[in-house]
């Protein structure tokens, strides 16, 4: 993989109504190119953090929200919440399977790699600085894992859709349903270690992250 650089811009939704649960995000990965003598972008990633928690305490119905961001989010709600909300399945130390509340839902809409630079890691990349850029703890990520065509109207050959479905499953991205995929955002590398550091500073000096008391 080529030396990258990173930028990422983060801005609340410009409809006021939308502005305080929704925070669109656009990455881009960089590297030099000796040619034009100039960086080059060569990967770019585009999505959404919707913040579920904050509307439901505010009393905002969840369907309407998500069919207010973008037709593809409110096409993945129905594939993947119905009318019973945002789950995800946590594995259990015994094992088992538990069913937990997401409070919040990160939506990637959209990732392109210059064909260039295509196999050298660059999406993997730009979808691990997501997890360090935006704040995706206890949400789900999700996506759909379908290429776009380079010419439109043209049907993107089947071994491209399959090359795309296993890149993702190479990330922890599970099927639900039609074309999209999700990911419960605590299995991202920066999340396990934010929760490793937690467990091993909970018992130091008798401190315990979830009973902080201030005088």
């Amino acid at each position: 993989m080529p030396e990258l650089e990173f930028e990422f811009s983060l801005r609340p939704d410009s409809d006021p109504e939308l502005a305080p649960y929704v925070l669109e995000f656009i990455g881009k990965s960089m590297a030099w190119d000796d040619d034009e003598g100039m960086e080059k972008i060569v990967g770019e990633i585009r999505g959404y953090k919707l913040d579920l928690a904050a509307a439901m305490v505010d009393g905002v119905d969840q369907s309407l929200l998500l069919d207010s961001v973008c037709p593809e989010i409110s096409e993945f709600s129905q594939t993947a919440f119905g009318e019973s909300g945002c789950h995800y399945l946590q594995k259990l130390a015994d094992g088992n399977l538990s069913k937990q509340t997401c409070s919040g839902l990160v939506y990637i809409n959209e990732i392109t790699v210059d064909p260039q630079y295509r196999g050298q890691n660059i999406g993997s990349a730009l979808m691990g600085k997501v997890g360090q850029m935006v704040e995706v703890e206890n949400s789900l990520i999700a996506l759909k894992a379908f290429p776009l065509s380079p010419e439109y109207g043209k049907r993107v050959p089947e071994v491209n859709v399959q090359r795309v479905k296993q890149f993702y499953e190479r990330l922890g991205f599970t099927h639900i349903g039609g074309e999209f995929m999700v990911k419960q955002a605590n299995l991202c590398d920066t999340i396990k270690k934010r929760q490793a550091w937690r467990k091993g500073h909970s018992n130091v000096d008798g401190f315990h992250p979830q009973n902080k008391h201030f005088a």
